[in-house]
């Protein structure tokens, strides 16, 4: 097998999801992320790529996934493995079915089938450091040193929903009486504990405006300020998956895994 740097962004974007266990539908969109972070040339603008896109997309990735599952390094089974019932490995006419079908590829909160991928033990333990990588972190601020609310903006980006805002995020809402100047104020001071994290490539934070859709707009450190004193943008409304939300860049999950994550691991709590 080839060394991880020598995969291509495609390649790599299928084998981490693969050697995680994670579904087929959102790969399109996560391949955006990764264009983005890589600043290649084809990545899209600060937003998820819309549907036409994705499904523009899915011939090239599905040509990448089926030339991987030919040399053995990925399988693609249908069902998910904390159902009761196992997955079943898709094979033969049926897999080129499954990854030709752009369905498939594409989030929705109600699919009617469900695909994940995985790789072979072998392929894992081979690949899975550098899919993985850890940073060498001791020159950065230990755990205890990290004041409570930087720890909860880490937590949050590690968390599968990585919500700030909204019914089910981790800042509150600005009180309703203050005035243009004191709203500024006081999302200044929320924000505090974030904008490092931004300013150095480890947190993207993300604008995901409808919880029936994987789409989402990109905040840039520069209009982090202006957003969150929007109500429209920060949601105080009840629906989950509303909201500013933010997530770990891969180098971000590099730092996280160096020692942070451990420490977060054998408290679980924020003291």
């Amino acid at each position: 097998m080839h060394a991880w740097d020598s995969l291509t962004i495609a390649e790599q974007t299928l084998m981490r999801r693969a050697i995680s266990g994670y579904s087929l539908a959102g790969v399109v969109q996560n391949y955006g992320v990764a264009l983005r972070w890589a600043r290649a040339a084809q990545a899209p603008p600060l937003r998820s790529f819309t549907e036409d896109e994705q499904r523009a997309l899915v011939p090239q990735l599905a040509d990448v996934a089926l030339d991987l599952a030919e040399r053995g390094l990925l399988t693609v089974h249908e069902g998910e493995s904390h159902r009761a019932v196992a997955p079943v490995l898709v094979a033969g006419s049926e897999l080129h079915e499954v990854l030709t079908d752009p369905t498939n590829w594409l989030w929705t909160a109600r699919p009617h089938r469900r695909f994940s991928l995985a790789a072979p033990q072998h392929v894992r333990e081979h690949w899975f450091d550098g899919a993985h990588p850890t940073a060498d972190t001791s020159a950065l601020p230990t755990w205890d040193e990290l004041s409570v609310e930087e720890r909860e903006v880490l937590v949050c980006a590690a968390e599968s929903s990585g919500m700030l805002t909204g019914a089910f995020g981790i800042w509150e809402d600005p009180p309703d009486d203050l005035d243009s100047a004191e709203r500024l104020a006081w999302v200044d001071r929320q924000l505090a504990p974030l904008l490092p994290f931004v300013r150095k490539g480890w947190i993207e934070v993300q604008h995901c405006p409808d919880e029936r859709s994987d789409a989402f707009t990109v905040i840039p450190l520069d209009g982090l300020r202006t957003s969150l004193t929007d109500a429209t943008i920060r949601y105080e409304g009840d629906e989950w998956g509303i909201g500013v939300g933010c997530i770990f860049t891969y180098a971000g999950l590099a730092v996280w895994r160096g020692g942070w994550s451990s420490e977060w691991g054998r408290r679980l709590n924020f003291d």
